[in-house]
């Protein structure tokens, strides 16, 4: 084997890698933080909750603390042609033991059931599991 030297360059290169990969913390930044069971208990009763689905939908319900709500949506995934027919349906939302929060509508057509981990972002919003726009949820007081 040659015993060259490495070029400069790539020498840096290696040393930004190595060191990248060396610091775990490197890649939690931008994350968020999920929140705890206490954390969730103390946002979500009483909050105003605005959503936007996967379908698109514009969904909001107000988190009354017995653990019931009236969720109302535009209803673009069952709207009219134009995707303007509102719609409201009764929902209940909980904490599990495991510190998600969890979510069942009753709409007209389909039944709405998820859990999910609540993530606060570095921008201070919260979000879905995990820090992505297309998961943003918001609890308004």
């Amino acid at each position: 084997m040659d015993a060259r030297p490495i070029p400069i360059a790539c020498a840096l290169h290696l040393l930004v890698a190595g060191c990248v990969l060396a610091t775990p913390l490197a890649w939690a930044e931008g994350e968020g933080v999920r929140l705890s069971r206490d954390e969730l208990q103390a946002l979500i009763p009483g909050s105003e909750t605005h959503h936007t689905s996967s379908a698109g939908s514009v969904r909001s319900w107000k988190n009354a603390a017995d653990g019931s709500f009236v969720a109302s949506s535009d209803n673009r995934k069952y709207g009219s042609a134009a995707g303007t027919s509102n719609a409201t349906a009764p929902g209940t939302w909980n904490i599990s033991d495991d510190g998600k929060y969890c979510v069942q509508i009753e709409w007209r057509r389909v039944s709405e059931k998820w859990c999910s981990a609540i993530v606060k972002g570095d921008d201070g919003a919260y979000y879905l599991n995990s820090v992505d726009p297309a998961k943003r949820i918001e609890f308004v007081r």
